[in-house]
């Protein structure tokens, strides 16, 4: 999945999606169980998808309310040169 699938949705269709993709990871994780959501079934072999997917949506729900943060790292070693 493309990373920013989902921003651009509106608040309520990713809570709805989050809500549903909890549930699915969830039922997947720990009951062992398959999950539909629209016509689609995953399986445990879909674990990373839907863990991935969540996150995708966590991200634009971070976006749209300004709580998203940002880490930047620093570099104190000097170039290497010959």
């Amino acid at each position: 999945m493309p990373r920013g699938t989902f921003i651009g949705l509106d608040t309520a269709d990713l809570n709805e999606l989050k809500t549903e993709f909890t549930a699915c990871l969830k039922a997947i994780a720990v009951a062992g169980q398959s999950y539909t959501i629209a016509g689609r079934s995953f399986t445990k072999a879909n674990l990373k998808e839907v863990g991935d997917t969540l996150g995708e949506i966590n991200h634009a729900l971070k976006l749209k309310s300004g709580t998203r943060s940002r880490v930047a790292y620093d570099n104190f070693n000097p170039p290497f040169r010959k």
